[in-house]
C-alpha cells in the first residue's frame, strides 16, 4: 500500500516537472526582429550632387582647318595614355590644299631660277654694251687729241664723235643700272610670292597636323555635348561623323585625383553643416562602393537655381573625396550623407522597430512567452535608427514589422 502511494507521488512529481518544462520552453514567434544595442547615434543630412573635376584638359577642334568632320573619336570613359590618339578629323580637303601649295611653291622656285638667269643675261649684255661704249669713247678721245694737226672741219667732226660716244656710254651705263635694278625687283617680287606660298604651305601642314588630337596627359575621356545637334531637349555627345566648328569643345580629360562632389543645399541644411564634417558618398554608377568624404567648402552667398521654377536660392556645397574609385567619371550622380551630429553610448533600435499605438511610441519586445507591447520614449531618430531614452534595455529583441500580421501573441 505504501509502495503504491510512493509510486503515485513520484508520478505526480514527474508530471509536474514535465508541465513546468513545457510551460517554460521558448515560444516560436514568426516575426522579423532585431536586437537593441548600445552605440553611437549619427544624425546625417542627405544631399544629391554631381561628380566634377577641379582640374581638367579640354580638347578642342582646330581654329583654322576648314571642314571639320570627325573621322575617329575615342568612346567616352576610355582610359588613354599621354600621346594616344583621341580625335581625328577628315583631312582630305587639307591634304589637297597641301599638295596645291607644294606645287605652287615648286613653281615659284623654278620661276626664281628663270628670273635669275634672265637677270644675268640682261646684265651681261648691258656690261658688254657699256664696255664697248667706253672703248668707243676712249678711241674717239685718242683721235680727237690730234686735232692740232687736222683741219678745222675734221677736228670738229672728231669732237662731235667723242661727245656722241660719251652720250652712248651714259646710255649704256643707265641701261645696265636699270637692268640690274629690274632684275633685282623681279627677283624680289618672285621671292616674295615664293615666301607667301611657303607660309601657306606651312599653314596647311599645321592644319593637317592639328586634325589629329593626341592626349596631352594620362586620363579618362569624357565627351562633350554637341550644341549643334538637332534635339535640344536631349543633347547628344559628339560622335564619329559629326561636323564640328572651329574651337568647339569635343572632349575633356579630367584629372582623376581632382574629383569632388558638387551639390546645392538650402538655408536650413547649410546652417547645420560645417567645414570638415565627414560623410559617405554613394555613386549610382558604382553601387558596390561607399566612399569617405568631407565638406571642403560652403558658399557664403545663396544663388538662384534656375533648374526649377520658381528658382530657389541655394548654397553651393563642395565635398572632397577622401577615397576615390577608378570607375568614377565627371557627370555621375552622387548622394552624400553628411554626419552633422554624433551622440555616443545610447540605446539604438532600427527606425522601423518603432510604432505608434494609441498616440504613443511603442516597440514590440520578443519575450519567451510572446510579443509584448512596451511604450518607449524616443530621444531622436533618423532614417536608420531611433534612440530609446526610456522603456527598453540594451540587448532586448524588438520586432521590425507589425506583429499583428504575424502569428505571435501580442500582450499588453
Amino acid at each position: 500500500m505504501r509502495v503504491s502511494r510512493r509510486s503515485g507521488a513520484v508520478a505526480i512529481l514527474v508530471s509536474l516537472a514535465a508541465i513546468g518544462a513545457w510551460a517554460s520552453r521558448p515560444v516560436h514567434i514568426p516575426v522579423r526582429s532585431a536586437e537593441s544595442h548600445t552605440g553611437e547615434f549619427v544624425e546625417a543630412l542627405q544631399v544629391r550632387g554631381e561628380i566634377k573635376a577641379s582640374r581638367s584638359v579640354t580638347l578642342t577642334a582646330p581654329a583654322e582647318a576648314g571642314d571639320l568632320r570627325i573621322l575617329k573619336l575615342v568612346a567616352s570613359g576610355t582610359a588613354v595614355k599621354k600621346g594616344d590618339l583621341v580625335i581625328e578629323f577628315d583631312g582630305s580637303t587639307v591634304a589637297r590644299t597641301l599638295e596645291e601649295k607644294q606645287t605652287e611653291l615648286r613653281g615659284y622656285e623654278a620661276e626664281i631660277e628663270k628670273v635669275r638667269a634672265q637677270s644675268r643675261t640682261s646684265e651681261e649684255a648691258g656690261v658688254t654694251a657699256a664696255t664697248k661704249a667706253d672703248y668707243d669713247v676712249q678711241r674717239g678721245q685718242l683721235d680727237y687729241s690730234a686735232k692740232e694737226i687736222l683741219s678745222r672741219v675734221e677736228g670738229e667732226q672728231r669732237g662731235l664723235a667723242v661727245r656722241d660716244a660719251e652720250q652712248k656710254l651714259l646710255e649704256a651705263q643707265a641701261r645696265l643700272t636699270s637692268a640690274r635694278a629690274g632684275g633685282k625687283a623681279d627677283l624680289a617680287a618672285t621671292e616674295q610670292k615664293r615666301e607667301k606660298a611657303r607660309l601657306e604651305l606651312e599653314k596647311a601642314r599645321r592644319q593637317l597636323a592639328s586634325l589629329k588630337i593626341l592626349a596631352p596627359s594620362d586620363g579618362v575621356v569624357s565627351l562633350m555635348p554637341n550644341w549643334r545637334s538637332s534635339n535640344w531637349n536631349n543633347l547628344q555627345d559628339f560622335k564619329e561623323g559629326d561636323r564640328a566648328w572651329p574651337g568647339a569643345n569635343i572632349a575633356e580629360l579630367p584629372d582623376a585625383s581632382s574629383l569632388y562632389v558638387s551639390a546645392r543645399v538650402d538655408e536650413v541644411e547649410r546652417g547645420r553643416m560645417k567645414l570638415g564634417h565627414e560623410g559617405i558618398v554613394r555613386v549610382e554608377a558604382v553601387p558596390d562602393r561607399e566612399l569617405k568624404a568631407r565638406i571642403e567648402s560652403i558658399s557664403a552667398l545663396a544663388k538662384a537655381d534656375f533648374s526649377t521654377w520658381p528658382p530657389p536660392r541655394n548654397f553651393d556645397l563642395r565635398v572632397a573625396l577622401v577615397e576615390t574609385d577608378a570607375r568614377l567619371r565627371p557627370g555621375m550622380t552622387a548622394t552624400v550623407r553628411v554626419a552633422v551630429e554624433r551622440v555616443p553610448n545610447v540605446i539604438l533600435v532600427p527606425a522601423e522597430a518603432v510604432f505608434t499605438s494609441a498616440g504613443e511610441d511603442v516597440v514590440y519586445v520578443l519575450e519567451r512567452r510572446g510579443v509584448v507591447r512596451r511604450p518607449v520614449v524616443i530621444e531622436r531618430r533618423n532614417a536608420d535608427h531611433a534612440v530609446i531614452r526610456r522603456g527598453l534595455r540594451s540587448g532586448e529583441r524588438v520586432a521590425v514589422e507589425d506583429p499583428a500580421t504575424a502569428a505571435g501573441e501580442v500582450r499588453p
